[in-house]
């Protein structure tokens, strides 16, 4: 069976970034290559600092990945627009992979993670080469310039991205009022898909479910399944993890 190659930061309290999707692959009975981007510290509850690092290192590990031994990547944080430059070189080097960017730009405890000009870089030369984009609410709303009255309406924040160059992308609606989650995944060409799941008490306060979740569809898109299938799947995955984690529960159950 092959990897998932892991790309991004490390969160050293374990809580998000290639720990925690790592803890993932785990659960999902895969295996992982990494490439670290850049080492935060920081808790549940607050961030103290980041460094990334050096542009050349993290060309020298990509480089240094088999990608005959990869089935696909997913890539979480991205700290300027030179670890920007490198991945969409590599990336560019290795189309036939699917690829899932979690566009992380701050951290749930408060960090900046992204510099305004890597921001930038992201749209300009990851949007149009990844094969899948998982923003949340915040981050779909940054990028998309739309009115305020739309802001909030995941259709036409998929849309904007989509105008932007995405290929697909899911906007997770989890931080909007109401019972149900919804998260909606847009495609060029193809009709919406809508995924509904109840809310559950106190999940936005569990860290890290971004990671897990563009990790899980990462892996499920290795096993050939299609988009609305590998978001489903990852999607039921992750919905099960923060009911464990929200219940005071283990992190994964096999």
């Amino acid at each position: 069976m092959k990897k998932i190659l892991l790309v991004g930061g490390v969160d050293n309290s374990g809580g998000a970034g290639i720990l925690a999707d790592k803890e993932t692959l785990v659960a999902l009975e895969a295996g992982a290559s990494a490439a670290i981007t850049a080492i935060t510290a920081q808790t549940d509850e607050k961030f103290h600092d980041s460094h990334a690092i050096p542009a050349g290192i993290l060309k020298m590990q990509l480089n240094s990945i088999d990608s005959n031994e990869i089935g696909a990547i997913k890539i979480g944080m991205l700290p300027n627009s030179e670890t920007v430059e490198v991945l969409a070189e590599f990336l560019d080097q290795h189309r036939s992979l699917p690829s899932v960017l979690d566009p992380v730009f701050s951290s749930s405890s408060g960090g900046e993670l992204c510099s305004s000009h890597g921001i930038e870089c992201l749209s300009s030369l990851l949007l149009p080469q990844v094969s899948l984009l998982t923003p949340n609410l915040s981050e779909a709303q940054r990028l998309s310039d739309l009115p305020s009255e739309d802001s909030q309406d995941l259709s036409s924040l998929s849309n904007a991205w989509l105008k932007l160059g995405a290929k697909a992308v899911l906007v997770k609606g989890g931080h909007l009022p109401g019972n149900l989650c919804l998260d909606l995944l847009a495609q060029h060409g193809k009709k919406e898909v809508v995924f509904e799941r109840p809310r559950i008490p106190d999940g936005v306060q569990v860290r890290g479910t971004g990671c897990r979740l563009a990790t899980a569809i990462a892996w499920y898109l290795s096993q050939k399944k299609d988009f609305p299938e590998a978001v489903r799947h990852a999607g039921d995955f992750v919905h099960a993890y923060i009911q464990r984690q929200a219940c005071g529960g283990k992190a994964f159950e096999k």
